[in-house]
């Protein structure tokens, strides 16, 4: 199965890899990772050891796991506050539960952020958001601070450098320039351009930026990049927790539309075109019978269905469409992907009316 593939092939040998040097740098390199409960749930079914890894790094006590949704649900931008905090609580468990960790940091499904989304976040318990540093945001400010937000909840606020992360990005995921020395050299002057007075800079990479094709080879780069910071000590690795209770917010700031990791995001994505919104609106009138229904295995289908994968793929213009539109998928095109949406939506709806019949 591709997700026993991925594991084998992709997941373990990274998490063996950050294991072995984070014990070779002597505790000095810290990770923090963010796992939906949707990736939980799969690998506890189709491979159950790739959790046995993250447990090991967990284990190190440099490895911090943040918070999220249960399902990498987009319901956050559906004014649905109250399902979105009962994922947060999910997810909270399911992390405290596989991990031993209680997570102290918020990270939104996509990285995305309103005041809105802050006031609930703050309201389930966290004290701190994590999301992406778009323009749109902070306009002329540094991402390398910490901020706050707006009144009454004032939930600390870290951002995603983006031009760090990205070029760092960038390199892996084209591994047949790595062995460039230029490259080190390169990306490292990009981070000497950060002034003194700026103290944080927060790098957030997609995991498959460290796996996938050119596996060794991504592996040493990254090796030499750790080195190279732990030698220089210009800089040095923080866990997101740690950021949090070592500094200061600098100022407020908010928006009240959304903020995404994607730098030019427009919230027709999440979701603004017919396809996208009449799939939501027909996922969500589900809500009242799913919340009445006592089949676990219904509600866990709910809750799938509001991953944000099943609305990128209804929109050619979203940057991970071509990703998800692989010659192995079904959806060939954001047309497929709706007609195969509603129809899973719609066999959802009638099992749902079977159960309550027979409930009567």
């Amino acid at each position: 199965m591709e997700i026993r593939e991925a594991v084998s092939n992709y997941y373990l040998p990274t998490n063996n890899y950050l294991l072995k040097l984070i014990r070779q740098t002597k505790n000095k390199l810290k990770i923090s990772f963010h796992i939906s409960g949707t990736s939980l749930d799969q690998f506890l079914m189709y491979d159950p050891k790739i959790l046995n890894s993250f447990k090991q790094l967990a284990d190190t006590g440099v490895v911090e796991f943040t918070g999220g949704t249960a399902s990498h649900s987009i319901v956050s931008l559906a004014g649905k506050m109250g399902e979105f905090k009962r994922q947060i609580a999910l997810n909270r468990e399911q992390i405290e539960y596989y991990f031993g960790q209680i997570p102290q940091v918020f990270v939104n499904s996509d990285l995305l952020f309103t005041n809105q989304i802050a006031e609930t976040i703050a309201e389930s318990g966290y004290q701190t958001i994590f999301t992406n540093g778009a323009k749109k945001i902070l306009q002329w400010r540094s991402p390398n601070f910490l901020y706050s937000g707006k009144e009454p909840n004032k939930i600390k606020i870290l951002f995603r450098n983006e031009v760090i992360s990205n070029e760092l990005s960038c390199l892996l995921n084209n591994p047949g320039n790595l062995e460039k020395p230029e490259q080190m050299k390169q990306f490292f002057a990009i981070l000497n351009t950060i002034r003194p007075e700026e103290p944080l800079v927060n790098i957030y990479l997609n995991y498959k930026a460290i796996g996938g094709i050119g596996l060794d080879i991504k592996h040493r780069f990254f090796s030499l990049f750790v080195s190279k910071i732990i030698k220089d000590q210009t800089f040095g690795f923080g866990l997101p927790s740690e950021i949090t209770e070592n500094f200061s917010p600098v100022a407020e700031i908010g928006s009240d539309e959304p903020v995404c990791w994607v730098e030019h995001f427009h919230s027709s994505w999440y979701p603004g075109n017919e396809l996208q919104k009449e799939a939501l609106k027909q996922l969500l009138k589900l809500e009242k019978q799913v919340n009445k229904s006592q089949n676990p295995n219904l509600k866990a289908d709910w809750q799938y269905l509001q991953t944000s994968d099943h609305f990128h793929m209804m929109d050619e213009n979203h940057p991970d469409y071509s990703l998800y539109r692989s010659d192995l998928s079904n959806q060939k095109s954001k047309y497929d992907a709706f007609i195969n949406f509603m129809n899973i939506i719609e066999d959802l709806r009638q099992k749902l009316k079977v159960k309550v019949t027979i409930q009567k």
